[in-house]
This record gives C-alpha cells, sequence and structure tokens, in this order.
C-alpha cells in the first residue's frame, strides 16, 4: 500500500462515524425536486465547517464546492445528486423520513453522504494534491422538468472540468462491489401524456357513444405490439404506460381516458422512431374509434454513456483501493435513467454503482429500500482515491 491510499483509507476511517450522521440526517429530512432549500443549506454548512469554499448560486439548490491542491494540474468533478422521492417511508429505521410522504428511497442521501465525506477526505490531503477538485451537489435528478444536471452544464462552472464521476448506490449488486461498465450504462427516458377523447353515454346504448375505455384499451395493446413486433429485440427499447384514468361511474360509457407513461431508450434514432409512432398509433385510433386524442411528448434525460477510458482508469483504483473481488463489469444496461447524463455528454468521465444489495433488500424506489452504511466508507475511498490519484504528478 503506497503512501497515498494509506493516507486516504487513514482519513476516511478518522471521518466515518461523522459521515453516517450526515447521511442520517439528510435521509431524515429528504426534500423533493425543485424544493431541495434545507439539504442545500445543510451541505453548505458542512462545506463551511471543512473550511472547503463554495458557490451557491449557480442553478436553483445547487452547490459547487473547489478543494484547491497545493500544486497546479488538471481539475476533476465528482457529482452527488441531492434530491429525494414522493414515497411515504416504511423502513422503520429510527431515523426514517420526518418529512411525511417524501422518502431518499433511491439513495440519493447516501450519495451526499459519500461526497461529503470525500471533501473532508480530500481537502484535509490538499497538500497531495496536484490540481483540483469540484464538488458537484445537484439538485433534481429525479425530476426532468427542472434543470438538474443540465442547468449545471449550461451555467458554465464545470468547462474547465477535465473528467468528471459519479456514482449510484445499486442494490442489484452484492454490498461493497463497483460495477463499471464501458458505453451504454443507463438509457435515455422520456415521459408522454396521451388524452383519448371520445363520446360518454349510459352504459346501457353504448352505440350512442364512443367509449373512450374500449379505444383506450386497444391503444394499450398498440403500443406493445410496436415495442414487441416492430422493434429488433437486440435493440433498447421499453416503453411503460404505468396510468390510465378513466370514467366516473360503473354504468357509464367513459367520454375521456388519461393516460401517462415512460419510454427509454438508448439510439437517438429509436428515441425520435417511438415518439412518431405513439403519434401516428392515436392517429388511427382517432380513424377506427371516432376518438379525438392528443399526445404530450416531454424528452427527458439523454443515456448514460461511459467514457471506456475512464472505466478503465477507475476499475484500476477500485482494484487497488477496494480490491480486485470488487470489480463487477455488467454484461447489461440498465433501462432505468439517469441525468448524468448531461456531464457525459460534454465532460470525459464515468458513473459507476457501488453494491448495496443484501438478503431482502428491495429495488431502488420502493417505500422499505435502505443501504448497508458500510458502503459508504467503500465509496468515500473509491472516490477519493479516483480525485487524488487523477491529481497526482504525472512521470
Amino acid at each position: 500500500m503506497h503512501s497515498l491510499e494509506l493516507l486516504i483509507k487513514e482519513t476516511a476511517a478518522k471521518y466515518l462515524e461523522q459521515v453516517i450522521a450526515w447521511r442520517r440526517h439528510i435521509h431524515a429530512h429528504p426534500e423533493l425536486s425543485g424544493e431541495e432549500k434545507e439539504t442545500s443549506l445543510y451541505i453548505q454548512s458542512v462545506l463551511t465547517e471543512l473550511g472547503i469554499p463554495f458557490k451557491n448560486d449557480v442553478s436553483d439548490y445547487a452547490v459547487i464546492g473547489t478543494i484547491q491542491g497545493s500544486h497546479t494540474g488538471p481539475v476533476i468533478a465528482l457529482r452527488a445528486d441531492i434530491d429525494a422521492l414522493p414515497i411515504h417511508e416504511k423502513t422503520g429505521l429510527p431515523f426514517a423520513s420526518e418529512n411525511d410522504g417524501v422518502m431518499h428511497a433511491c439513495g440519493h442521501d447516501s450519495h451526499v453522504a459519500i461526497l461529503l465525506g470525500t471533501a473532508a477526505v480530500l481537502h484535509d490531503i490538499r497538500e497531495q494534491l496536484h490540481g483540483t477538485v469540484k464538488l458537484v451537489f445537484q439538485p433534481s435528478e429525479e425530476e426532468a422538468l427542472f434543470p438538474g444536471a443540465q442547468g449545471i452544464v449550461d451555467s458554465g462552472i464545470l468547462d474547465d472540468v477535465d473528467e468528471i464521476y459519479g456514482l449510484h448506490v445499486w442494490p442489484q449488486l452484492p454490498v461493497g462491489t463497483v460495477g463499471l461498465r464501458k458505453g451504454n450504462l443507463m438509457a435515455a427516458s422520456d415521459h408522454f401524456k396521451v388524452h383519448i377523447k371520445g363520446k360518454s353515454t349510459h352504459g346501457a346504448e353504448p352505440h350512442n357513444g364512443i367509449d373512450a375505455i374500449v379505444a383506450a384499451a386497444n391503444w394499450i395493446v398498440n403500443v406493445e405490439s410496436i415495442v414487441a413486433r416492430e422493434t429488433n429485440p437486440m435493440e433498447n427499447l421499453v416503453c411503460t404506460i404505468g396510468v390510465i384514468n378513466a370514467g366516473d361511474r360503473y354504468n357509464v360509457g367513459a367520454g375521456d381516458a388519461f393516460l401517462e407513461g415512460t419510454c427509454r431508450t438508448y439510439a437517438p434514432e429509436k428515441r425520435d422512431y417511438i415518439e412518431r409512432r405513439l403519434g401516428e398509433s392515436l392517429k388511427a385510433l382517432d380513424m377506427m374509434f371516432g376518438t379525438t386524442s392528443v399526445l404530450d411528448f416531454r424528452r427527458g434525460h439523454g443515456s448514460t454513456i461511459n467514457n471506456p477510458d475512464a472505466i478503465d482508469y477507475a476499475t484500476a483504483i477500485v482494484e487497488q483501493y477496494i480490491g480486485p473481488q470488487a470489480v463487477v463489469h455488467p454484461e447489461f444496461p440498465s433501462m432505468a435513467a439517469e441525468d448524468f447524463s448531461a456531464y457525459l455528454q460534454k465532460i470525459k468521465g464515468a458513473f459507476l454503482w457501488l453494491g448495496t444489495g443484501f438478503e431482502g433488500n428491495p429495488p431502488l424506489h420502493n417505500d422499505t429500500f435502505t443501504i448497508d452504511e458500510s458502503i459508504i466508507e467503500t465509496g468515500i475511498v473509491m472516490m477519493a482515491g479516483i480525485a487524488g490519484e487523477f491529481l497526482q504528478p504525472k512521470s
């Protein structure tokens, strides 16, 4: 174990108890996308306590900290997302959410804590750093309607960054392992709403109306057929309708149906294709049933595509700092989405999965999701190692 690795591990161990306390505080006080005021202020207070300067006027509730090494060199950025989800927590944890109906069910509390711990370590060893670390605490990852990562990119504050890295806790991987995948990792995510307007009538006289429920049922089957029968099964395309609302009474034919869903893709042309086909299928539906349909298709996060060289670098760090047994190269990408994609479209870098899968642990976005807190130290050591080694003088 060389001197920098030993220093990082010793410093991380020193801060671990405090970092866990930070995580539990953040977990107990979750805030939704666009509402992260207190979370942002808490992050600012911790950075102030650590003596790390920051900017909080970049984009919404974003906080960008800066650690300047004692020597000149490149710039590396590390990112954590800070928002929570509209879920009523049922973990039973002593530090469960105190904001009813809001929960850190995606592990962003852990991401913030790991980055704060990494910041503490790197600030303590800044005499060893040849360059600069930018700490990106980003709001609104969960809601594409807010600026999120794109707002930070558009601000220009990362224009001098040479490489960027982020992580996400991942219950599909065993505790303490790290998923490192070149190329496609997480999908583009688009959100659509559909209004199918028919004509209400008495349930005993369906011929006098246009049943929006029957039309909607046919359209749902058509959408599934587009995915299953028009798309090469080797290509990445998922289309899910998660909401349908129609009708007011059991014996009245519904005049309106409202549907809502998401499409997940990787290739830009598939993104264009599914938007076009959804619209065409609604026009065909209107011709068949006499309905009037409206599609509101909103582009969300782009696809997260890791730079191969950045993954090679991160793999070497994980092998050295965590151990070869921690390295996992996932065979398949995920169809879940991440707005870390906005950074990778402009800056070389990689997004990593930090395994927190243990027996009985539910998936992300579940009301009983939690983490094994042992991964916090793993995350700090890994991220501090990635930044610390990047900012060593090149021979």
